[in-house]
């Protein structure tokens, strides 16, 4: 019996061996459209909202279209999927419509063909990238 479980373990482990490592390649920033190239993973660790100040101390962004309370301002670009990033759920208030919503909690793990962009306010993404070694 001893023997039979000791095989059956064995066999067990030799089977489910892993389909590849990571090997740290580099780390990034993203900003436009790129995609996750073959045999590679991406680790999106945080996002650079880019909303600043005015010497007036207004909000503004490089993107006129963007400002602290637009829906767009935390989002990324996940295959063309504008995707809000920060934590938990959040409450808002546009024109007479009023709804929650939860984000995308960070880390993201994105696979080879994954596309990625900052989004319509050019966020900054931070990106750890990994080659999957066989």
């Amino acid at each position: 019996m001893t023997l039979l479980l000791a095989v059956a373990i064995l066999g067990f482990s030799l089977n489910g061996r892993a389909q590849g490592s990571l090997q740290f390649n580099q780390v990034k920033l993203v900003t436009s459209l790129e995609t996750v190239p073959a045999n590679k993973v991406w680790k999106v660790v945080s996002v650079v909202f880019d909303i600043g100040t005015t010497s007036s101390g207004a909000m503004s962004s490089t993107s006129s279209s963007c400002s602290s309370g637009t829906y767009y301002s935390r989002s990324i670009v996940v295959n063309g999927v504008n995707t809000k990033t920060g934590e938990g759920m959040h409450t808002a208030s546009y024109s007479s419509l009023s709804y929650a919503h939860g984000y995308t909690e960070l880390p993201l793990w994105l696979p080879a063909g994954a596309t990625l962009s900052g989004g319509p306010c050019n966020n900054q993404i931070s990106v750890i990238e990994f080659n999957v070694v066989p």
